[in-house]
């Protein structure tokens, strides 16, 4: 599906867009970026209206991906950082947060292993020193227990919890596990992609999309000029998700970036969604 994209800037901070979808009909967008980043879509066929990451849909683009630009909805995302591995240096993360990163999210077992990782309580501590929000996942998602336990005394300041869904190891997701990870106080979120998710849940599994989605699409990413935005790139629906009701919260995008000498992946994430 293609999108012929018109912006034009208004001197009271208001953006209008205009979209004509091929095949749907042509949208108009109104974002007012006072307080609230709030969006409303009129078509022919089909309306949309809700906050500008956030956007619920009826009629013409029900089952189908509407692209669009959105660059100027990106003042919602925040930048985020994923990594397994050991950082000792507090100061890395203070430069992680004036370089504009705001969440940082870390594997929390020996990997290969449901073992509680011995550094993840102090990698923990020196994030939240230096003012970054912290999320937490294991590759392995039946190791969800012991991998929340893991935080220790920092459990109550976890972001969210993701269970990784992935085809190494290969592990599906469980209700069992989405619920475990609820009764320990933590909010749960599902780590996946459209081929990744088909090929470990046996299809595309519609069951979960009430459970927040940190999706993933990566290519590379110019650090310098690198804005966060969730909505980029375009998302796929799958899983029940990124749909305007189902709008994923997180997307990695860009694998294995060197920061400050540590592998890191790049990530945009909801603003609203972060507490």
């Amino acid at each position: 599906m293609h999108t012929v994209l018109s912006i034009f800037r208004r001197r009271v901070f208001a953006y209008v867009l205009v979209a004509t979808v091929a095949g749907v009909g042509v949208y108009s967008l109104a974002i007012s970026r006072a307080a609230t980043n709030t969006a409303s879509f009129t078509a022919a066929s089909g309306t949309l209206s809700g906050n500008a990451t956030k956007v619920s849909d009826t009629g013409a683009t029900t089952g189908q991906a509407v692209k669009f630009n959105t660059g100027s909805m990106a003042t919602s995302s925040v930048k985020a950082f994923d990594s397994a591995n050991t950082i000792n240096d507090a100061n890395w993360f203070v430069q992680a947060y004036n370089a504009g990163i705001r969440l940082y999210v870390l594997n929390m077992t020996d990997w290969g292993t449901c073992n509680a990782w011995s550094q993840a309580q102090p990698q923990i501590q020196k994030a939240l020193a230096a003012g970054l929000k912290v999320g937490a996942y294991t590759r392995d998602p039946s190791c969800w227990h012991n991998g929340i336990l893991a935080a220790g005394q920092y459990q109550n300041q976890l972001q969210f919890f993701a269970l990784d869904v992935e085809t190494d190891p290969g592990v599906p997701v469980t209700r069992a596990m989405v619920d475990g990870v609820t009764a320990m106080g933590v909010r749960p979120i599902i780590y996946s992609d459209s081929g990744m998710w088909s090929g470990v849940q046996g299809g595309n599994d519609t069951s979960f999309s009430d459970v927040p989605l940190w999706d993933t699409d990566t290519s590379t990413v110019n650090f310098s000029t690198w804005q966060a935005n969730i909505l980029s790139p375009t998302p796929v629906k799958y899983g029940g998700w990124n749909t305007s009701t189902t709008m994923r919260v997180g997307i990695q995008q860009m694998f294995e970036y060197t920061f400050n000498g540590i592998n890191v992946d790049l990530n945009s994430f909801d603003a609203s969604f972060l507490r």
